[in-house]
């Protein structure tokens, strides 16, 4: 249904990331202004990317882990792309060691990434669709929530984002803003192209579906809840793995 966003203005974090971009090209294609917010020359590549498309785009340079990053961010943004009303809280990074191993580092970089950023993109997303009667925010979480081996800091920052998604959405309600969140398994990104041949294999036996995910899968599902067909849901958890916490294989 293209044009089905036609005036709205959407933010992703993480936007030129593997799941990030596919997000931003659907939103841009269903008629949303995007605002690829990233760190690198990957937001601007991708912006111009969808204006050679005839899409209107933008890239801003934002380190979700920081307010003053934020703030920086919603300050900047060019005419136009101001008056954001759906954000996309992607961004996330991974540092995996088994419990006994793992680093403070290792622990709070994972933290401050994947949790206090979609808790900071949560405040300041509410913040921008305060007084409109209308606005989505959507947090990337992951079947992590679940529990994965070597994973503590980001199975724990995981299910912050479920437990955060479940609170904000209780507290915009009265605002008009949908909050829920996607809990993907396994999407064919770089990163997964770096897990070695035989654990990956490993992931993919578990799967009815016998596959992973495919970025754009996940961002269809972003795009059905960022629009009016999702208007009667909130606080939901929409898990998009192709079957793989589905029973005992």
């Amino acid at each position: 249904m293209t044009g089905r966003l036609q005036g709205h203005v959407a933010l992703v974090t993480g936007g030129a990331g593997g799941i990030g971009s596919a997000i931003c090209q659907r939103l841009a294609e269903d008629g949303a202004k995007v605002v690829i917010a990233d760190l690198g020359p990957g937001a601007q590549t991708l912006a111009q990317a969808l204006v050679a498309q005839g899409h209107q785009a933008c890239a801003v340079s934002l380190d979700v882990s920081s307010r003053a990053s934020w703030q920086a961010a919603v300050a900047e943004l060019p005419q136009g792309f101001e008056a954001l009303d759906i954000v996309v809280n992607v961004a996330g990074i991974v540092r995996d060691r088994s419990l006994v191993k793992m680093s403070d580092e290792e622990w709070q970089s994972v933290i401050d990434v994947n949790l206090k950023g979609s808790w900071l993109g949560c405040q300041f997303g509410l913040a921008a669709m305060n007084g409109k009667g209308w606005g989505r925010i959507i947090n990337i979480a992951s079947t992590a929530i679940f529990g994965t081996f070597g994973q503590a800091n980001y199975s724990s920052a995981k299910a912050g984002v479920v437990g955060l998604t479940h609170t904000v959405a209780l507290e915009a309600a009265r605002h008009g803003v949908l909050v829920n969140a996607i809990a993907p398994g396994i999407v064919e990104t770089p990163i997964l192209a770096s897990v070695p041949e035989g654990i990956k294999e490993k992931w993919i036996s578990r799967m009815p579906l016998g596959r992973p995910a495919q970025p754009s899968e996940i961002a269809a599902v972003v795009a059905f809840l960022a629009s009016n067909d999702a208007s009667y849901m909130t606080g939901q958890v929409l898990i998009v793995d192709g079957g793989a916490t589905t029973g005992d294989y």
